[in-house]
């Protein structure tokens, strides 16, 4: 099982360097997603852009996937319907209430196997064309670096640009 992990987070991090969302089921491969059109729901955008490089990477066997933004204290789920639209377009993504924080770990509330958590923090827009956040993901006790996203809507669609920097770094 932890080798599964370790080849999820490897094949998690190069994928994210990829720019076109893909769905899980082949179907919209090299389309630009209808998330990304859509300028009023820049966080949906990102997120779609986070599961859509992971959906493209090649992972054999996926854990329970879920979504969720941090507020500062702890995961919060989407409103329903944002998340029922990421659900219709990633077949394999699970409710957030499906995924939880038990002994220590995530993992799937019903089968008590490992869960991964796509999260994005301190998300925040300067305008209406401009906003950043924080995005990565934690797989049962491991967690990736968040990376900075800082996203502009251009061309009709939104641009996303990932900084894999640490905080304090040059």
């Amino acid at each position: 099982m932890m080798r599964g992990s370790i080849a999820a987070v490897t094949l998690l991090g190069l994928a994210a360097c990829t720019t076109a969302p893909e769905s899980d089921g082949g179907e919209g491969v090299g389309e630009v997603s209808p998330f990304a059109t859509d300028q009023s729901r820049p966080l949906l955008a990102l997120f779609d852009h986070l599961l859509g490089n992971y959906f493209a990477s090649d992972v054999g066997a996926r854990p329970t996937i879920c979504v969720a933004s941090h507020d500062g204290r702890s995961e919060v789920a989407l409103p329903a319907a944002e998340e029922l639209e990421l659900m219709t377009r990633y077949g394999s993504l699970a409710p957030f209430a499906r995924c939880g924080f038990v002994d220590g770990r995530w993992q799937d509330t019903e089968t008590g196997e490992t869960a991964m958590l796509f999260r994005i923090h301190s998300f925040t827009c300067a305008n209406e064309a401009n906003c950043t956040g924080f995005g990565g993901y934690v797989s049962g006790q491991t967690s990736s670096l968040s990376s900075r996203y800082t996203m502009q809507y251009a061309d009709g669609a939104w641009q996303f640009d990932r900084d894999d920097r640490l905080i304090g770094e040059e």
